[in-house]
């Protein structure tokens, strides 16, 4: 006989889902520009906010069609040698880079040499290593949160601290992102939560321009963000603390710079590197356009340390306002046929906290494309294709029930 579904909670059925992600992302880009505390930045023009609004409502519209169409499974217990087979052969992996690298970066930079982190790792094989560690990084605290032991708790920690010993901070926030929202998908979202994870963002906002500070202070002591940002009087005057200041112009920044790239692009329109460039994940397009090339269409900045442009800044310069419309379908199309491939899948869950977090992301930069991001989903898709079916009675369906 079949084992009986697993036990469900109704709080699982949630708003977290990609399209929600940008809405929110966005939207918070947009208060967040509106507070006017820097003078560098170029007020936006109504065609922008338009255009990211009416995205942002579309998203939401498309948020509540996915929510009523959640699915939540839980499949039978996963093997605990299979799954620790794979955590040593990551483990393993990761040995083996850093040998290849001769020491951990972190490490490395800690003891004052010299690392360069954004070329870490075999070649070929890191690419890999990447999709592998940090989506199992996720599935593996899946898991941990539906009662499969602790041991999945050690194993997706472990998988994440690859990331901080190896400066990938994109990865790390982004597995950090993705996690929070498989746990909200799990557990739910309460008042206490909210208080709690609100406290936690103040923290680390908090803790992000204060370790900025201590990095940057000039011998005046006075903090050069404030120079590097162009702080306006209207900060100045609030008695907001400076440390607030960095998470404010790096939240902000990227939307002054598309702002900049609408009213001065000069690029003609180039369709092709657009598509190698904008659709397709950078460890392809790396090979297939020059590095002097890319280059040659980067964005503009309004000044050189605030250097990304979110998901829409290089494809206004190589296709205008068409780019910006193609990117977002394809955003649109990408997470629709990636939530619907898995809907009956135990990655489910898992994949939706990347994808969730890629899209948030996505004020900042087009995380479709980045190998850090996109790679987790792709590892997923595989796996679907050699998943084993669940015999019938032993996965456990959301109910869609209104």
């Amino acid at each position: 006989m079949s084992r009986p579904p697993l036990a469900t909670k109704p709080e699982s059925r949630s708003l977290i889902n990609p399209f929600a992600a940008y809405a929110a992302g966005f939207l918070l880009a947009l208060s967040v520009y509106s507070l006017g505390y820097s003078d560098l930045y170029p007020p936006l023009q109504t065609p922008l906010e338009c255009f990211l609004l009416a995205t942002c409502g579309i998203c939401c519209v498309l948020a509540i069609r996915r929510r009523d169409n959640t699915l939540a499974l839980e499949f039978e217990p996963e093997r605990l040698r299979t799954q620790s087979l794979m955590f040593l052969a990551i483990m393993a992996v990761f040995i083996a880079e850093v040998a290849w690298n001769g020491g951990v970066p972190l490490f490395v930079i800690a003891a004052g040499g010299e690392a360069n982190y954004q070329e870490y790792g075999i070649p070929v094989l890191h690419v890999a290593f990447v999709g592998f560690c940090y989506f199992y990084a996720v599935y593996w605290f899946d898991l941990y949160l539906i009662g499969r032991g602790k041991i999945f708790l050690f194993f997706s920690l472990s998988a994440i601290s690859t990331s901080l010993l190896t400066f990938s901070r994109g990865a790390f926030v982004v597995t950090l992102i993705a996690i929070t929202g498989v746990y909200l998908q799990r557990r739910g979202i309460s008042r206490k939560l909210l208080f709690i994870l609100a406290a936690l963002f103040g923290a680390a906002l908090w803790g992000f321009g204060l370790l900025g500070d201590i990095r940057t202070h000039g011998a005046s002591g006075e903090s050069i963000i404030l120079k590097v940002g162009d702080a306006s009087d209207k900060f100045l005057q609030s008695n907001i603390p400076t440390e607030f200041f960095w998470p404010y112009l790096y939240t902000s920044s990227p939307l002054a710079n598309l702002q900049l790239n609408i009213t001065d692009r000069v690029a003609p329109n180039s369709p092709e590197l657009y598509v190698f460039l904008e659709l397709l994940p950078d460890f392809i397009s790396k090979r297939l356009v020059s590095e002097e090339t890319a280059a040659s269409f980067s964005p503009l900045l309004i000044t050189e340390q605030l250097s990304v442009c979110t998901m829409y800044g290089r494809s206004f310069v190589l296709l205008g306002w068409v780019g910006l419309c193609i990117s977002f379908l394809y955003f649109v199309a990408v997470c629709s046929i990636c939530l619907r491939a898995l809907k009956n899948s135990k990655y489910f869950v898992a994949t939706t906290g990347i994808l969730s977090a890629l899209a948030f992301l996505s004020i900042f930069d087009n995380m479709l494309i980045v190998s850090g991001g996109i790679i987790q989903v792709l590892v997923a898709l595989a796996l679907k294709l050699v998943e084993r079916k669940p015999t019938p009675g032993t996965e456990m369906q959301l109910s869609t029930a209104k």
